[in-house]
């Protein structure tokens, strides 16, 4: 878990795909099966009001709401 300021752009690395940005997170925690880590990462988008196809974008590819998600 990180701060996440007003500004998103400061804290998510650029190079990553959102799925790469919270699978990373997953990963640390212990979470190793690639698929139910997929599974996880697009239910976390669901959450938030995004949808599947959200997981492969950039950070820069989503509205300043939507980063703030």
């Amino acid at each position: 878990i990180q701060m996440i300021f007003q500004d998103p752009v400061d804290s998510l690395d650029p190079r990553m795909t959102v799925e790469d940005i919270i699978q990373e997170g997953l990963r640390i925690q212990g979470f190793r099966d690639k698929k139910e880590n997929h599974k996880k990462v697009v239910e976390m988008l669901n959450k938030v009001g995004l949808v599947e196809e959200h997981a492969s974008r950039y950070p820069h590819e989503f509205s300043g709401g939507q980063r703030q998600r």
